[in-house]
């Protein structure tokens, strides 16, 4: 049995447990996604640079996922335009069971291993992109289907998984292996795994915006700030915090630059360099 489906025997009787012992058992174990993170740093690391170059070689990055591993990758990429300006030019995901499947169970989908060449084709994916097949089980039909085609391709395959020996460490071109562990819950992979393959995505697609320049050192400079008021002020906080400007000046100058702060930045540096 692979190590995500075994009982966790710490534990066991939880549901005896008063409730601050429940909140603190389930706090306690999900140190064990940060420790798996923190074994598997030198391997996240060693794929950054093979992205980078397939996304200056034209090439993008897809992910690959079927229930929480494929939502947590939706997530990821929806979220990267708006923090970074980076569109599906650069970042882009398959959603095993398809976009129903982001809100609701598609029961039977992970094992439609046709699919998702199917859904690799509607991408058009090709010989300069990264695919990232993303299964805590390590096993998943279609997510190993999806890396097979890839490869056929000549695409860069990377496995993400939870467990070791699996049939995407055999087939991936580098597989980054997250041991988790045993579920608080025996076999609900939403937990710690779900957390370490949030992290892990978070820290990957971070790292590559930091790299392609989508970032002012450690501030979002490519914000799509005219989004919602919400933007607005956090490009309004940024101008302030970082430029010695005050609030009235930063105003004037986001209007001015209809609300674009990677714009607004551009010309202070004008201004001042």
């Amino acid at each position: 049995m692979i190590e995500t489906e075994k009982i966790n025997k710490k534990t066991i009787g939880i549901s005896n447990m008063s409730i601050k012992d429940i909140v603190n058992i389930i706090i306690n174990e999900s140190y064990n996604s940060l420790n798996a993170l923190m074994n598997a740093k030198n391997d996240i690391s060693s794929v950054i640079p093979i992205i980078i170059e397939r996304i200056k070689n034209g090439g993008r990055v897809i992910y690959t996922g079927a229930g929480t591993s494929g939502r947590i990758a939706a997530q990821d990429v929806i979220e990267l335009f708006p923090t970074y300006g980076m569109d599906n030019k650069f970042f882009d995901y398959v959603m095993c069971g398809g976009k129903k499947a982001l809100y609701k169970s598609v029961e039977g989908s992970e094992d439609n291993i046709k699919q998702a060449v199917i859904d690799l084709k509607r991408k058009k994916l090709n010989k300069n992109d990264v695919l990232i097949g993303i299964t805590a089980s390590g096993e998943t039909p279609y997510v190993l289907s999806a890396i097979k085609y890839a490869k056929s391709l000549n695409a860069y395959t990377v496995g993400i998984t939870n467990n070791t020996k699996t049939g995407i460490e055999k087939i991936s071109n580098y597989t980054i292996v997250l041991k988790t562990g045993a579920e608080v819950i025996q076999g609900s992979t939403r937990m710690n795994a779900g957390t370490s393959q949030k992290i892990i995505l978070n820290t990957i697609s971070t790292t590559v915006a930091i790299l392609m320049k989508r970032t002012n050192d450690n501030v979002m400079d490519h914000m799509k700030s005219y989004f919602n008021e919400k933007l607005r002020e956090r490009a309004l906080n940024i101008l302030i915090d970082n430029f010695n400007i005050n609030k009235i000046s930063a105003e004037n100058l986001l209007k001015n630059n209809d609300y674009d702060i990677k714009k607004a930045i551009d010309s202070l540096n004008k201004k001042y360099n």
